[in-house]
């Protein structure tokens, strides 16, 4: 069966006029010899034009889709909590009136499952950046390797991994959700110690003086310049240090 030129759905030669899926006119051409070369080539530029607003509403659909299934998640997180909150507030005033020595013991047990329940939605990106893997680095407090991921990642979204270097164009187009994602991931596991928006603040009561700013998080000392190699990645390093921007 042939296919439509801009959906590609299959149909049925000579029983539809219209796409069933995109409303493309499926009615054959007159035969060839009697169209002028002018009109094919302009039915020409409408079917290319069709075909990228197809890909392009049906990537919007994509997008709504996923968008939908992250407010539900974000929904079902908030009932089970809410749920879980009213079972300990009746828990405790049963155990209140009847054995007050079990009351320490259950709500250790449903404190427990509640914070096994995500505070937060999934991780944001406007790309589709996966930001499990830095998820998992911050977590475990890898900050060296969470930093290198963390580089890779805005590499990979500016389109730059083989140049592997940003320009100050590709910084001003990185995605604001993106950096949202990736500061409040930092942030949030180093308790307030590192994160791009700590940095921001220094820089700004540095006096936007980028040599300052690298005095005051360590990434200079005594006007020598550090290497990568010799910044320290631990929760003893200086606080705002990460993530490292070469």
């Amino acid at each position: 069966m042939p296919n439509c030129p801009v959906c590609a759905t299959e149909y049925i030669k000579e029983t539809v006029e219209f796409c069933s899926t995109c409303g493309w006119d499926l009615t054959p051409w007159p035969q060839r010899s009697k169209l002028s070369k002018t009109y094919l080539n302009k039915e020409q530029v409408r079917l290319q034009w069709a075909k990228q607003m197809w890909e392009s509403a049906r990537d919007r659909q994509n997008w709504s889709v996923r968008f939908d299934e992250l407010q539900a998640q974000l929904q079902q997180s908030a009932i089970d909590r809410t749920y879980l909150q009213s079972q300990l507030e009746w828990v405790l005033y049963r155990l209140e009136q009847l054995n007050p020595e079990l009351i320490s013991s259950t709500l250790l047990r449903l404190e427990e499952k509640i914070g096994a329940i995500p505070d937060q939605t999934p991780a944001l990106s406007e790309v589709g950046m996966d930001y499990r893997q830095l998820t998992k680095l911050l977590e475990t407090g890898k900050w060296r390797k969470a930093d290198e991921h963390t580089w890779e990642i805005l590499l990979q979204i500016a389109l730059r991994q083989e140049e592997g270097w940003l320009s100050p164009t590709d910084i001003d187009n990185l995605p604001c959700t993106d950096l949202r994602t990736i500061d409040q991931l930092w942030q949030h596991h180093s308790s307030g110690r590192f994160g791009l928006s700590v940095q921001q603040q220094v820089w700004e009561s540095a006096g936007s003086e980028y040599t300052e700013l690298c005095d005051r998080i360590g990434w200079r000392v005594k006007n020598n310049w550090k290497y990568y190699e010799e910044l320290s990645f631990s929760n003893n390093s200086p606080p705002r240090t990460s993530p490292y921007n070469p």
